[in-house]
């Protein structure tokens, strides 16, 4: 497990497979397995049953979702009249690039702030 970023309200980890499915099945018997009475459950979890419940069902959504190989990540786009830019590794490392990468990545962003701009 590798800390990302973080900030006050969030954390931003990278997690191995095996380690969210090892939360994952944490959580499944903590909200399905154990018999814990509803008020004891926030009281000791800080949070109600359904709220991890949740939770459960957002993680198991990832292992269902299309696997992508690639370890890095470099894409920009336009989205309603701003720029959006994402550069990182699956460890949260920057993504490192060439010269001709970097360059052909500032042409993209640059693209991108056009189309934004409407221009």
């Amino acid at each position: 497990m590798n800390l990302v970023r973080k900030t006050k309200q969030r954390y931003l980890i990278s997690l191995t497979s095996d380690e969210l499915r090892g939360i994952s099945n944490a959580l499944n018997e903590v909200s399905n397995g154990l018999q814990i009475n509803e008020p004891e459950f926030q009281t000791r979890l800080g949070h109600t049953r359904s709220e991890l419940i949740n939770v459960l069902d957002q993680i198991g959504k990832f292992f269902v979702a299309d696997q992508v190989e690639k370890m890095e990540v470099a894409e920009t786009w336009s989205d309603a009249g701003s720029v959006q830019v994402r550069a990182i590794s699956v460890f949260g490392d920057p993504v490192d690039m060439g010269a001709d990468e970097a360059l052909s990545f500032a042409t993209e962003i640059t693209r991108c702030a056009h189309e934004a701009d409407g221009v």
